[in-house]
């Protein structure tokens, strides 16, 4: 049986895995680029926030909130290229 490829984390938190090079592979890759963009952006949201006055501390804590989300998430990303990496060796 040929390895399957796990995909990232879907928002419930549920594993999926796919045939390497399918359809399905080049979707889950979409999604690993649409994790990366929105914790880049969350990054540079939060960093923007931390340098405004009159912030207040409501919405420091979201920005961290979403950092920590958005964090988890590109680690996910990170782990699932890694497991791609060590199948090609």
């Amino acid at each position: 049986m040929d390895h399957l490829q796990r995909m990232p984390l879907d928002g419930t938190g549920k594993r999926g895995y796919c045939t390497p090079g399918g359809y399905m592979a080049l979707m889950g890759e979409a999604m690993e680029e649409e994790v990366l963009r929105v914790a880049r952006q969350d990054a540079e949201r939060a960093l923007s926030l931390v340098t405004q006055h009159g912030v207040t501390k409501y919405e420091l804590v979201q920005a961290l909130v979403y950092m920590a989300q958005t964090t988890k998430a590109a680690v996910d990303v990170a782990e699932c290229r890694q497991e791609r990496l060590d199948d090609m060796s």
